[in-house]
């Protein structure tokens, strides 16, 4: 802009109208970018965007009255986790929700998924259709979280092939955590440091694969990570070093979630031993550790009823699972859908807990 105001200087032309170049339109700060995500921005005025905030809003209710507050309360009762401490969230996808729910007040919260975390979206670069094509298409997965508590791998899938849209886990991030009223600081690609051991922000990275939310509630700092990471037994043993860090994650509370009973198959066997070994506890539905694994971490309290997998499995049974319901004479309640399973005849939820040594 400084070289066309010298231009027109120097050609004698003295209308500021006629030498005016619109400055480009400032980038929203992170908690800015999280808060139009959610839909909890300004009220819109376009019709589109509106329609946008209005979706938005319906499916968190919607979440809300039937999964969220339910969940919240029993967790509370159940789980009771005093805060503080690292929670780890395998096979989680961009659910900051649900881990946040069940545990909250942590310090740091690690989920670990296989599809890029991507780069927060930028739809005020975007042009008017694009921008128009990533609210509709945004608005529809907040819907589709409203109703189904979960994330489809077809569809994070789906989202990691359309470059245009711009929506990927670090936008979905941001926007739970808006939802659940942190606010965000900052936003930071990461990477693997294998002399520390851990996970450390990259000053630049393309691909955005694993992201850092920085966030702050009520006072508090909160790490939230989200770690683009191939957990199977040839994944891991590719990279020692993060076999080392899977160990020191798995050592504390853990979730289980809609994890399409990978630990129940042989070729995740270090995962499986590293949560066997070490965690503390351990939420799950019936898509985690096979019961006859949950047992060894420590006394198991069984929620809800189970007979059968999901349809969509047919390579495992949880036979021992089914049998441990049959013989349980008052399990737990468990007021709200949190799975695969919906029903209030078939959802499932399993607390194991190691006892302290002493």
């Amino acid at each position: 802009m400084r070289h066309q105001l010298t231009r027109c200087m120097l050609l004698g032309v003295l209308s500021f109208t006629a030498c005016f170049v619109p400055a480009r339109a400032a980038e929203p700060s992170p908690q800015e970018a999280a808060r139009s995500f959610a839909g909890i921005d300004s009220p819109a005025t376009d019709a589109v965007r509106k329609a946008f905030q209005g979706r938005a809003a319906a499916a968190w209710a919607k979440y809300d009255k039937q999964v969220g507050q339910p969940l919240a309360t029993w967790a509370k009762r159940e789980v009771g986790y005093g805060g503080g401490g690292t929670v780890f969230y395998p096979f989680s996808g961009p659910d900051f929700l649900t881990v946040a729910l069940v545990y909250p007040g942590a310090q740091r919260y690690v989920l670990v998924a296989i599809q890029n975390a991507r780069p927060p979206a930028h739809p005020e670069r975007m042009g008017s259709s694009q921008r128009q094509a990533f609210e509709r298409k945004l608005g529809a997965a907040w819907e589709k979280f409203g109703r189904l508590g979960f994330f489809r791998t077809e569809d994070l899938d789906d989202d990691q092939r359309d470059l245009t849209s711009g929506i990927g886990p670090t936008t979905i991030l941001m926007a739970f955590a808006a939802r659940l009223g942190y606010s965000v600081t900052a936003v930071s690609p990461l990477g693997f440091d294998a002399d520390k051991g851990e996970w450390e922000p990259l000053a630049t990275d393309d691909r955005w694969r694993s992201v850092r939310l920085a966030l702050e509630k009520d006072g508090r700092r909160v790490t939230l990570d989200y770690l683009r990471l191939d957990l199977s037994d040839n994944g891991l043993q590719a990279a020692l070093q993060q076999q080392a860090w899977i160990k020191r994650m798995a050592a504390g509370p853990t979730l289980l979630k809609a994890a399409s009973h990978l630990l129940q198959k042989p070729h995740f066997g270090i995962l499986r031993e590293a949560l066997v070994s070490n965690a503390t506890q351990v939420v799950q539905d019936e898509t985690g550790l096979d019961f006859k694994d949950l047992g060894k971490i420590g006394s198991v309290r069984l929620y809800g009823k189970f007979t059968q997998t999901h349809s969509l499995f047919t390579t495992t049974t949880q036979r021992a699972l089914a049998e441990a319901y049959k013989r349980e004479k008052a399990p737990g309640d468990l007021p709200f859908a949190f799975s695969y399973l919906k029903r209030a005849d078939a959802r499932s939820m399993q607390i194991a807990r190691r006892q302290a040594k002493t």
